[in-house]
């Protein structure tokens, strides 16, 4: 776990002594499984909360890191974060997180997002393809034609 103390003046050298006390209602792994179903039911399927760090301020908060992963590449960058009241599990301003990472999308991500392209049938070692179920028939309604794959 990572503690990032927000607002406090440390000296440059020297002796350091905290007294903090707080508590933690919601644990980092509940604050992360929030957030990523508030990001899947409110803002997009393709989005996920990473590991959580525990900010010591005001307010004693979990920041949940958000990045983007696309089929074709994996986890492809990081877009923002949300964060959450560890002493109530709510979500800190979720609309304003909702439009900062629409925002963040459409002026940063969007033009690199490298362009999708299926794996073709050569790849799929024949191990992995079943046998005892035969292939799909073709749909007058697909957009591929016969012997392509």
């Amino acid at each position: 776990m990572t503690i990032i103390l927000d607002n406090y003046t440390l000296p440059k050298t020297g002796h350091v002594e905290l007294n903090l006390s707080f508590d933690i209602v919601i644990s980092a792994e509940e604050a992360q499984k929030k957030v990523r179903w508030w990001l899947r039911d409110h803002v997009g399927m393709l989005l996920d909360a990473d590991t959580p760090i525990l900010m010591i301020g005001e307010k004693t908060l979990w920041r949940v890191p958000i990045y983007i992963s696309f089929s074709h590449t994996g986890r492809f960058c990081d877009l923002g974060s949300a964060n959450v009241d560890a002493s109530t599990g709510e979500i800190v301003d979720p609309e304003g997180v909702k439009k900062t990472l629409e925002d963040y999308y459409e002026k940063e991500v969007k033009d690199r997002v490298p362009p999708y392209k299926p794996r073709q049938r050569e790849s799929i070692s024949d191990e992995y393809i079943p046998k005892h179920i035969p292939p799909a028939p073709i749909s007058k309604f697909s957009r591929l034609k016969d012997g392509e794959a």
